[in-house]
C-alpha cells in the first residue's frame, strides 16, 4: 500500500494528502499516528520516536479518524478522560478551562454526559476533534475532516486549522474533497501545500491549491 514514503511537516504548515478512495490515505495516517506499525522506517514527532508507542511523541499528536465507531459505550466525558490518561496529560484548572471553552466552541455542551453511540455522526466527529486537541498538540492529523459535518461544523474546523497555523503548529490532513481544500486555502489566506498519494507514492501536485 505504501512504498518508501518520506514526509515532513514544518512548523505552521498545513499539509494535504489528496487521493481517491482506496489510495491508501487512511493507512498512511494510521502509520503516522501510531495505530499501525510500519514494516520499515520511523515516525518522529518533535524529535520523539512514535514507533513502539512512545508517550513523549503522543503528547505532541492529535488524531481524528474518518470513522467514529470505536468505544460506543463510553460517554463523551469518559472518552475525553481516557485520552487524557493515555497521553498522561495534567488535569488542572487551566486544562479544565481550556476543555470547557473548546467543548462550547464545538457545540458539545449538551452531549457531555451522553454515550458516543447516541450521538449523530457529525457530533461524534466533533467529539473526536475535541479529544484530539487535548494538550494542544503540535501536530494534528485529520482523516477526511469535512466528512459528516454540516457547513457550521466545517467552518469550525477551518477556523481551528487557521489558528493553529498562526501559532506555528502543524496540521496534516487527508481528503478527496477538493471543495474543502479550496475552502481551507481561503481560510489560510494562502496556497495550500498538497501532494497526491498514488501507487504507494506521494506525488507533488502540478500547482498548489489556492482559494480561487
Amino acid at each position: 500500500m505504501l512504498d518508501g514514503l518520506q514526509l515532513a511537516c514544518a512548523p505552521g504548515e498545513v499539509y494535504a494528502v489528496l487521493g481517491e478512495n482506496g489510495a491508501g490515505k487512511s493507512t498512511l495516517l494510521r502509520v503516522l499516528c501510531g495505530m499501525l506499525e510500519p514494516e520499515r522506517g520511523t515516525v518522529l514527532i518533535q524529535g520523539h520516536e512514535l514507533t513502539g508507542g512512545g508517550v513523549a511523541a503522543r503528547r505532541h499528536l492529535g488524531y481524528v479518524p474518518d470513522g467514529t465507531e470505536s468505544l460506543p459505550d463510553l460517554s463523551l466525558r469518559e472518552f475525553v478522560a481516557l485520552v487524557r490518561s493515555l497521553k498522561q496529560l495534567p488535569v488542572d484548572a487551566a486544562a479544565e478551562l481550556e476543555l470547557a471553552s473548546r467543548r462550547e466552541r464545538l457545540g458539545l455542551e449538551q452531549a457531555w454526559h451522553q454515550r458516543l453511540a447516541t450521538l449523530s455522526f457529525g457530533q461524534r466527529k466533533r467529539a473526536c476533534l475535541l479529544a484530539a486537541l487535548l494538550g494542544d498538540p503540535w501536530l494534528l492529523i485529520l482523516d477526511e475532516p469535512s466528512n459528516g459535518l454540516d457547513p457550521s461544523g466545517v467552518a469550525k474546523v477551518l477556523e481551528l486549522i487557521a489558528e493553529r497555523q498562526a501559532r506555528d503548529q502543524a496540521t496534516l490532513l487527508a481528503t478527496n474533497d477538493l471543495a474543502f481544500t479550496r475552502q481551507l486555502a481561503a481560510a489560510l489566506g494562502s496556497a495550500l501545500h498538497c501532494q497526491r498519494l498514488r501507487d504507494g507514492q506521494l506525488l507533488l501536485e502540478s500547482h498548489r491549491i489556492t482559494e480561487r
